[in-house]
């Protein structure tokens, strides 16, 4: 009988003990996930601030006439859309889409090559009239990018898409 007892008393201390390691390391891939999720929140906010300057960067050009209505509507959509899925029903910037929908079309790099003269002629005549029906909208849409620093919706907020 007393073996039995002492038989029973290991054996608690032995799960006892093992449930003891399988809490440190529960606690240890906790601590990692916590470090990882951390992680990855600056990597989020360091390229949200990245895509934020380059939007600033080609408004600047495009007010400054550097860029075509039309490139710099497809780069700031696209860049505007990976900050905030949102921003294309936002009215003070849905102009950059309505312009990079109305052009989206149009060949670029080496499908543009491949075009005929005729057909490169009947391409940019479309675009400059896109360019000329929405240009001033554009600029407007642009500046307050500028003047606003980007108030886009989430520029003050810390809360990220993602949560564990």
């Amino acid at each position: 009988m007393v073996f039995v007892v002492l038989l029973a008393v290991f054996i608690l201390l032995v799960l006892g003990g093992y449930a003891l390691h399988l809490r440190g390391k529960l606690q240890r891939l906790d601590a990692e996930r916590e470090k990882a999720r951390l992680v990855f929140e600056q990597q989020l906010k360091e390229k949200t601030a990245e895509r934020r300057k380059g939007i600033i960067i080609l408004a600047k050009g495009l007010v400054a006439d550097e860029l075509s209505v039309t490139e710099a509507c497809l780069r700031i959509s696209w860049l505007l859309e990976q900050i905030d899925e949102k921003t294309r029903e936002s009215e003070d910037f849905s102009v950059f889409f309505q312009v990079a929908d109305a052009t989206a079309h149009i060949p670029i790099l080496e499908a543009w090559k491949a075009l005929t003269r005729e057909q490169r002629k009947a391409f940019d005549r479309e675009r400059l009239e896109i360019e000329k029906a929405f240009g001033d909208f554009v600029l407007v849409a642009a500046k307050k990018l500028i003047d606003e620093d980007l108030s886009l919706p989430g520029k003050a907020s810390s809360e990220l898409f993602y949560s564990v």
